[in-house]
């Protein structure tokens, strides 16, 4: 489908086969939105209407746990599925929230046409089951251990993220306080806290308030982090 042709090879083959035997009413309620940066796409407890696929730009998950606070947990590209889980497991409202990073193109169908879809393709539902089979294993995983991780680690992971969604070579961070607690999970007390550790050590470095990032700093927290996480 000439929709698909923005994306990478291997993911757009991967569309055009799973596509191939789509309904009708798939194909004539689909639409290509546009959605600038910094927009929410999909808000946790919303009705489950639509199923959005990203054909271009990135988007970030926002979790929302039970008795625990919000974080982002993971940034999403061309190829990547929202709204799907839950129609499988036939909730009525999206579980997480989705933001825009940068500019998106997107894809949404209508849930209900495209379960209809897959009800009635075979080969379709095998391909979809597996990759959010797959999908919910490794969120699961990274999940748990996100949760787990100390505050100052779980700071820098939020400083890499950040980090690598922009283009410069020094990272200034535009968010306040009190959005970076809502986007981490932290409270005030502890970001500031673990801000202090990160400026003691000169990680990072504090103007007019704003955090700054360097490439080599950048590099030692995305080092520090690969053994932290995997040693």
């Amino acid at each position: 489908m000439e929709l698909f042709r923005e994306l990478p090879p291997q993911k757009q083959a991967y569309m055009d086969f799973l596509f191939q035997n789509c309904t009708e009413e798939v194909k004539y309620y689909m639409r290509l939105i546009e959605v600038d940066a910094a927009q929410t796409l999909i808000e946790a407890g919303e009705r489950c209407s639509f199923i959005y696929i990203i054909l271009a730009g990135k988007v970030t998950g926002i979790e929302w746990p039970m008795r625990e606070r919000s974080y982002a947990f993971k940034d999403y590209g061309p190829g990547d599925f929202f709204g799907e889980i839950e129609c499988f497991a036939d909730m009525a409202n999206y579980r997480i929230s989705v933001r825009t990073v940068s500019k998106c193109r997107v894809l949404t169908i209508p849930a209900a046409y495209y379960m209809d879809w897959l009800r009635q393709d075979p080969d379709a539902l095998y391909i979809r089951t597996k990759e959010n089979m797959r999908r919910l294993v490794t969120q699961t995983a990274e999940a748990r251990k996100y949760l787990f991780i100390e505050s100052r680690e779980r700071l820098m992971m939020y400083l890499v993220r950040k980090y690598e969604q922009q283009s410069e070579t020094v990272l200034e961070l535009k968010q306040n306080r009190n959005q970076m607690c809502d986007e981490i999970g932290f409270s005030v007390k502890t970001l500031n806290r673990n801000i202090k550790k990160l400026e003691e050590i000169q990680k990072i470095k504090i103007e007019k308030g704003k955090i700054l990032l360097n490439e080599i700093n950048y590099i030692w927290m995305k080092e520090h982090l690969d053994s932290y996480l995997n040693g």
